[in-house]
C-alpha cells in the first residue's frame, strides 16, 4: 500500500474545517494522529466538564483558538442551581501555563471572575478577541483590564 509522505496529508487535513471530522481523520493512524494534533489551531470543547484543560493543550500544543462551553443549554432558563460550576478559571490558568500563543478565547455560559480577565489580559501577547456568551461572574473591572492589556 502506498502511503502519503505527512506534508500531502497535512495540506489536505488544512481544508477541513469541522471539528468532528478532523478528530475523524486522527483515528485513521498513528502518523495522521500527530499531523493533527500538531496541525490544529482552532479546538472546540463542548462540555467543560468532559476532559481537563491539562489535557486539551497536550494534545494540541499549537493551539491558538479555544472554545469551551459550560452550563447546558437549560442553563439560559434558570433551570440549574446558583453556584453549579462551569468556572473558567482553570482554562484560562491552563491556557496561561501551557499555551501562550493563544489569540482567540471564546467561553459560553461559564462563570468568568475579574482575576481570571485579568490573568488573561497578562498572559498573552498576541491575544485578540473575547467572546463571553451567556457568561456571569465579571463586573466592568475585568473588562477594563482586558481593554487596558490586550490591542
Amino acid at each position: 500500500m502506498a502511503y502519503f509522505p505527512e506534508e500531502v496529508v497535512e495540506y489536505i487535513l488544512g481544508y477541513v474545517t469541522s471539528h468532528r471530522d478532523r478528530n475523524a481523520a486522527s483515528l485513521v493512524c498513528r502518523a495522521w494522529y500527530d499531523i493533527e494534533r500538531h496541525g490544529r489551531r482552532s479546538v472546540l470543547v463542548s462540555n467543560c466538564y468532559a476532559v481537563r484543560p491539562e489535557r486539551v493543550h497536550m494534545r494540541f500544543p499549537n493551539m491558538r483558538a479555544l472554545s469551551v462551553k459550560g452550563k447546558p443549554h437549560f442553563a439560559d432558563f434558570n433551570l440549574v442551581p446558583a453556584g453549579w460550576g462551569a468556572a473558567a478559571e482553570p482554562w484560562v490558568d491552563a491556557c496561561a501555563r501551557a499555551c501562550p500563543g493563544l489569540e482567540e478565547l471564546r467561553l459560553k455560559r461559564m462563570v468568568v471572575t475579574d482575576e481570571c480577565l485579568k490573568l488573561l489580559s497578562c498572559s498573552f501577547t498576541n491575544f485578540k478577541s473575547l467572546v463571553l456568551v451567556c457568561c456571569e461572574g465579571f463586573s466592568t473591572a475585568g473588562l477594563a483590564n482586558i481593554a487596558t492589556n490586550c490591542r
